[in-house]
Parts: C-alpha cells; sequence; structure tokens
C-alpha cells in the first residue's frame, strides 16, 4: 500500500462529510480507518529547542508499555490501522522492543509502519533488524542542515551522527529497496535559510520522502519565536526551489506552502476525528478507555460512534473554530 498516494487522495476529496461517511461504512464493515500513532516510551534523549521536552519544568516520565502489554495494543488497534507510526512526542528509540511491535504489527497486516526519530541511539545493525522485523520507513527528524544550526536546534545531538545515520539507512534500503526514508523538518525564523541546503541532503543520500512544516507552539519550549509569517516571502522562495529540486530527484514532497496564521483554526467536520488514534503507556486511543474492560471496538460502539458519525454527515454545520491543536495541510506531490 502507497499511503502517500492515500494522503493524496485524501487532499483531493474535499467534502469532509463524504470522508467522515466512508470512515462510517468502513468502521460498519470492521475495515481498516485508524492511523494509529504509538508512544512505548513517554520520553527522549534530545532537548530540542522547539519540543516540550526542553521546558525547564518539564518532569521526565519514565513509564513505557510493557512488553507483556504489546498483545493488547496490537489486539486492540492494529487490526483496524491503516497506518502505524512509532514514535508521535518522544523518541522510540529508547523502547528496547520495537522489533516486537512491528512484528505484530505485520501479523496483524498494517499496510504502512513507519518509526520517527531523531537517530542519535541507532547504526546500521540496528536499522536493518527493525526493516527485518517489517519496517516500512524510517522518519527522520533534522532541524537544521549544517552543523551550527542542526546542534543549536536539537541539543545533543551531533551532525556526524546523522551522517552516519542517513548512510546506513541508505546501504539497508540497497537490501531492502522498498524501505524508505523519510526526512522531516520544520521551519522557524532561525532556521529558514538554513532549509535552502536541504537539496544537498536529496542529492547524496537515498530520500524517499520530505516533509516540511512550519513551527506551532506545542506545549511549552525554551524557544518562542512562533511567528513565522512574517517570513512569508523568503519560504515562498526556498520552498519553491526545493520543490524542483524534490521532482528532479523523484522524492514525494509533502509540504504546507502558505504559513498559517498564529491563531489556529479547525473545521467542526473533521475526519480526523474518527481516523487519529494515539496510543501511549497511559492512554490507549481514548482517555475513557479502559483495554482491561472492554475492546477498543466495542467501547466506540458503546460510545455511540455512528450516531455520531451520521449526526456530522446529515445534520452538523461546518463551522471554523479556535483550536489548539491543528493537523498538517499538506501539499502531497507524488
Amino acid at each position: 500500500m502507497n499511503y502517500y498516494r492515500i494522503l493524496k487522495i485524501n487532499r483531493i476529496v474535499k467534502s469532509e462529510r463524504l470522508k467522515i461517511l466512508g470512515v462510517g461504512v468502513l468502521f460498519l464493515l470492521k475495515k481498516r480507518h485508524l492511523n494509529v500513532f504509538l508512544d512505548p516510551v513517554m520520553a527522549c534523549n534530545f532537548r530540542c529547542l522547539m519540543c516540550y521536552f526542553s521546558d525547564p519544568e518539564y518532569t521526565p516520565d519514565k513509564s513505557r508499555i510493557e512488553k507483556e502489554k504489546i498483545d493488547i495494543v496490537a489486539e486492540n488497534f492494529f487490526k483496524y490501522a491503516l497506518k502505524l507510526q512509532l514514535g508521535c512526542g518522544a523518541e522510540p528509540s529508547l523502547y528496547l522492543h520495537n522489533e516486537e511491535i512491528i512484528r505484530q504489527a505485520k501479523l496483524h497486516n498494517v499496510p504502512h509502519i513507519s518509526f520517527t526519530t531523531n537517530a542519535s541511539l541507532l547504526d546500521y545493525n540496528k536499522i536493518k533488524s527493525l526493516v527485518h522485523a517489517g519496517l516500512d520507513e524510517i522518519i527522520v527528524s533534522m532541524h537544521g542542515t549544517t552543523k551550527e544550526v542542526y546542534e543549536a536546534m536539537m541539543p545533543g545531538a551531533k551532525i556526524e551522527k546523522l551522517y552516519e545515520v542517513l548512510e546506513a539507512v541508505s546501504k539497508v534500503k540497497i537490501e531492502f529497496p522498498n524501505f524508505k526514508l523519510r526526512i522531516n523538518y520544520t521551519v522557524n525564523p532561525d532556521n529558514i535559510d538554513n532549509l535552502a541546503y536541504i537539496g544537498d541532503y536529496l542529492e547524496k543520500y537515498k530520500i524517499d520522502v520530505l516533509q516540511i512544516r512550519p513551527i506551532r507552539k506545542i506545549g511549552n519550549s525554551t524557544y518562542s519565536d512562533f511567528d513565522l509569517k512574517r517570513k512569508q516571502k523568503i519560504y515562498s522562495e526556498v520552498i519553491e526551489g526545493i520543490e524542483q529540486k524534490c521532482k528532479e530527484y523523484s522524492v514525494v514532497s509533502l509540504i504546507t506552502k502558505e504559513i498559517p496564521d498564529e491563531i489556529l483554526y479547525r473545521n467542526t467536520l473533521d475526519v480526523a476525528e474518527y481516523t487519529y488514534c494515539y496510543v501511549s503507556p497511559v492512554h490507549y486511543g481514548n482517555h475513557s478507555f479502559d483495554p482491561s474492560k472492554s475492546t477498543y471496538r466495542k467501547f466506540l460502539k458503546k460510545s455511540g460512534i455512528f450516531g455520531k458519525i451520521i449526526k456530522h454527515v446529515f445534520f452538523t454545520r461546518n463551522r471554523k473554530y479556535r483550536a489548539e491543536v491543528n493537523f498538517g495541510n499538506y501539499d502531497v506531490n507524488i
């Protein structure tokens, strides 16, 4: 399954009502409809400036999914997952049993499994082990292209290690040609000029997907300049060049072209409300769901999910409202 083609189709289909109705049909037929984002641990070994882990008042959380609970997570979520992403807000390479999670996902035929990481704890053997278990894609977070900016934005990182890991991934891809490498770059007013050099990475390494997203305030962080809107002209010029590079090297691009306003708004009707599913050591899809008492599907049925879908599709006015969280509005070019 090409997950990025699904993303592109999602962007082409404009009607949220139609998409929500489609999810309702998939739910009734017990088909896959979830995007599962799984943090097996709640910790990170970096203190990236734009991340809530850099908050001086942040208290480290040592909780992690116990190995014996992987089966419970798999049974409740993997059979309905279109995608599983290991690593959402934390660093999954700190967890010891990632291969077991990936193997369970493959046993449940999850079509697309990715692993989001700062890459500092990986090497050739570890990457190959993850791919052997069934990993489809590794997503490397980097917020600078030169040593000075990369290491300043990601305290604890060394750019030499980044180069080493990108080389290792490129070697693994020779043996596993369907394995994908994706780069995630979050743009802020201080690293926007550095973004212009991302083309050097596209030329040197076997990168399949490039995601570029403007900075948003998600929790408290050391970095405080969120006014990227003033850089729209520079951003647009840089993005135009990057899009050409992506076409030249056949790289899928996920790019937000228009920098959003600082105040975020969402629509009342949003298919992500029914497809986004977050799992962590302390959260299983919904704050009210207890996997020791029921299955996730039974929980959703009891909570009246299908009635809510019908109400949204046929009776709810689609209006914008102020929101603290917003999903990316990317142009997907394949």
